[in-house]
C-alpha cells in the first residue's frame, strides 16, 4: 500500500504542469457532458454556451487540452465550467482557489491523492440515481420479504421435517435467480451509488485535513455532509464479492446487497440537493487543480480582469494567441466597438476570430487567458462559423446560416452584454442577395450592448457598414511562386486578392489564371462581368 502511494505521488508530480495524456473513447464526451446538460435544464434563465458556439470553437479539443482531472466529478465539473460563464462571486471564488493550488504544492498533492482514489468512470449518469421525485419502495419490500422467507423456511423445515422441504428449496431457487437478474440489471446504478458515497467520503476526508484556508472555501459544502452521515458510515454496496465465498453466498440468498442498494437510492434521492453541493465542491477542487496545471503547461497565460461594473461592452488583450496552436503569431485585441475584418484566403481571419472569442470565454470560465494581458466586460458569447448542411433536419447550408444568425439577434438579455463572432456572413447564397442581406444584418447587430467580430471576403461591406464598425484586415506578400502571410492584424480594409493567384500556385493552366485575372479586373473597373 505504501509502495503504491509512493508511485502515485511520483506520477502526480511528474504529470503536473504537463500537457495531459488522457485516453478518450467514442461516446466519452457524451457521458462527461451529462451533468452540464442536467444543470442547463434546471437553470433555464442562466446563460450557457450553446452547441453551435461550442462546436465552432472546437471546445471538445480545448477541454481535452485542459483536462487533467483525477475523478469523474472533476471531469464533469470542468466541462460545466467551460460552458457556464461565472458571475462576480464565482469568479473571485475560482480565482482564489486556483491561486491556492498554484502556491501550495503539498496541499495540492494531498488533494490529488484523495481524488485519485475516486478515479474516473465516465459511464456514470448521476441523474439516474439522484432523481428528486418520489421513489417507489416496492422492490425494497419484495427483497425484505424474500430475505425473511429463507430463514423462516429453514426454521420450519427444522421443526416439521420433509413435508415442508419445498419451502427452503423454493427460497434458494427464487432468491438466487432474482439476485442474479436484478444485480445485472442494476449494476450501473450500483456503481453510480457507490461513487456517490465515495464522493461524500472524499469530502469528509478533506475536512479531516483541517486546513484553515481550504475550509473557508468548502465551509458551505461541509454542512451538506450531515444528512449523508449514515451512508458514509455504511460504506458502499458490495458489487464484486469473492466468487464462492461465504459473503457471496449470504448476499445471494439473503439479497443483502439489493436491500442496501434500495436504501441508498432512497437516501440519495431524498438528499439530492445536498449531494449536488458535495459533487460540485469535490469536482470543483479537481477541476481547479487541472486549471492550475494547464497554466504551467501553456506557452503563456495571464489572469484576466473582468469588469463586472462596465457600462459598455469592451475587450482588450495584448499578445493574444489561440490556446491550441503552438508557436502562434500573437495579435492585439482592442474591441470597444464591433469590427469588420477583411483579407485574403488563409491570411488568419478565422483564427483571429476564434482566438479572441475563446479568450473571452476562458476569461469568464477558468480565469485564464492565453495572452499577455486581458481586460473586458462580461459577455454572453455566440458564434456562427463552422456551419454545415443539416441532413437530418433537411436544412440547407443557407438555412443553417440564417438560423444561426437569428439566435444571436433573438438574444433578449437586455441587462447583459453580447460578444459574437461571424465568419463570412451568408456565404451560402448568391452575391447580390448576400451583400444586401449581410449589410442589413450588420446594421441590426449594431447595438449598444453587442460587440461583433465579423470576417468577410466582401469588401463592399466595409463601405456599407455603419459607423459602429471599425475596419481591419490581414494581408499577404505575393511573388511569382509563393504567398507569404505574416498573420498580423492591420487597420483599415483589405486591398489585395489572392484567390486567383492560388490557382497558379496549385498548378492550374496559365490561360485559366490569366483569363480569371482579366475578368476580375474588368469587373472592378466597370461593375459588369461581360
Amino acid at each position: 500500500m505504501i509502495l503504491f502511494k509512493r508511485k502515485l505521488i511520483k506520477k502526480l508530480k511528474d504529470a503536473y504542469g504537463k500537457e495531459p495524456v488522457t485516453t478518450y473513447f467514442d461516446g466519452d464526451m457524451n457521458w462527461i457532458r451529462t451533468t452540464c446538460d442536467d444543470r442547463r435544464e434546471e437553470e433555464p434563465e442562466r446563460f450557457y454556451v450553446d452547441d453551435t458556439t461550442w462546436n465552432d470553437l472546437n471546445m471538445d479539443a480545448v477541454y481535452k487540452r485542459i483536462n487533467a482531472c483525477r475523478s469523474t466529478a472533476g471531469e464533469q465539473h470542468l466541462y460545466t465550467m467551460l460552458r457556464r460563464p461565472m458571475n462576480r462571486e464565482e469568479f473571485e471564488h475560482e480565482r482564489g482557489l486556483i491561486t491556492m493550488m498554484e502556491q501550495e504544492p503539498e496541499k495540492r498533492l494531498k488533494l490529488q491523492v484523495l481524488l485519485s482514489r475516486l478515479g474516473v468512470n465516465r459511464a456514470i449518469y448521476l441523474k439516474n440515481i439522484l432523481k428528486p421525485k418520489e421513489r417507489s419502495n416496492s422492490w425494497l419490500i419484495i427483497y425484505c420479504l424474500l430475505s425473511l422467507f429463507l430463514p423462516v423456511s429453514i426454521v420450519c423445515f427444522a421443526l416439521i421435517g420433509k413435508p415442508v422441504l419445498w419451502m427452503p428449496l423454493l427460497a434458494f431457487m427464487v432468491n438466487g435467480t432474482l439476485h442474479g437478474i436484478r444485480q445485472k440489471s442494476c449494476e450501473t446504478e450500483m456503481r453510480t451509488a457507490n461513487y456517490c458515497i465515495s464522493l461524500a467520503l472524499t469530502l469528509e476526508r478533506i475536512r479531516r485535513m483541517k486546513d484553515e484556508k481550504l475550509d473557508r472555501y468548502l465551509e458551505k459544502a461541509y454542512g451538506h455532509l450531515k444528512p449523508l452521515k449514515s451512508l458514509i458510515r455504511g460504506g458502499g454496496i458490495a458489487t464484486d464479492p469473492v466468487p464462492g465465498s461465504v459473503k457471496e453466498m449470504f448476499m445471494t440468498l439473503l439479497l443483502w446487497d439489493l436491500i442496501y442498494f434500495e436504501i441508498v437510492k432512497v437516501k440519495l434521492a431524498k438528499y439530492h440537493d445536498d449531494f449536488r453541493v458535495i459533487h460540485e465542491a469535490v469536482g470543483g477542487l479537481d477541476a481547479t487543480i487541472s486549471i492550475a496545471s494547464y497554466r504551467v503547461s501553456a506557452e503563456g497565460y495571464c489572469v484576466p480582469e473582468i469588469d463586472y461594473d462596465a457600462e459598455k461592452p469592451y475587450a482588450h488583450a495584448e499578445n493574444l494567441v489561440h490556446p491550441l496552436l503552438k508557436n502562434a503569431v500573437p495579435n492585439e485585441l482592442e474591441l470597444d466597438q464591433s469590427m469588420l475584418i477583411t483579407g485574403s484566403n488563409a491570411s488568419g481571419k478565422s483564427t483571429y476570430l476564434r482566438s479572441a472569442v475563446l479568450n473571452a470565454l476562458l476569461a469568464q470560465t477558468i480565469c485564464t487567458c492565453t495572452c499577455k494581458s486581458y481586460k473586458g466586460s462580461p459577455f454572453r458569447i455566440y458564434t456562427s462559423m463552422a456551419l454545415t448542411d443539416d441532413l437530418l433536419s433537411g436544412d440547407s447550408y443557407y438555412i443553417a446560416e440564417i438560423k444561426s444568425l437569428k439566435r444571436i439577434l433573438d438574444d433578449k438579455a437586455e441587462d447583459e452584454f453580447v460578444l459574437c463572432a461571424i465568419d463570412e456572413v451568408l456565404r451560402g447564397t448568391n452575391t447580390i442577395e448576400r451583400i444586401a442581406a449581410s449589410a442589413e444584418i450588420l446594421n441590426a447587430l449594431d447595438q449598444e450592448r453587442v460587440l461583433c467580430l465579423i470576417a468577410t471576403h466582401d469588401v463592399e461591406l466595409c463601405d456599407m457598414a455603419g459607423e459602429g464598425y471599425t475596419k481591419a484586415h490581414f494581408e499577404e506578400k505575393i511573388s511569382d511562386d509563393d504567398i507569404l502571410f505574416d498573420y498580423k492584424l492591420k487597420p483599415g480594409p483589405a486591398v489585395s486578392r489572392n484567390a486567383i493567384h492560388l490557382l497558379k500556385l496549385i498548378g492550374f493552366d496559365e490561360g485559366i489564371v490569366e483569363a480569371a485575372h482579366k475578368r476580375a479586373d474588368r469587373y472592378v473597373e466597370t461593375g459588369k462581368w461581360q
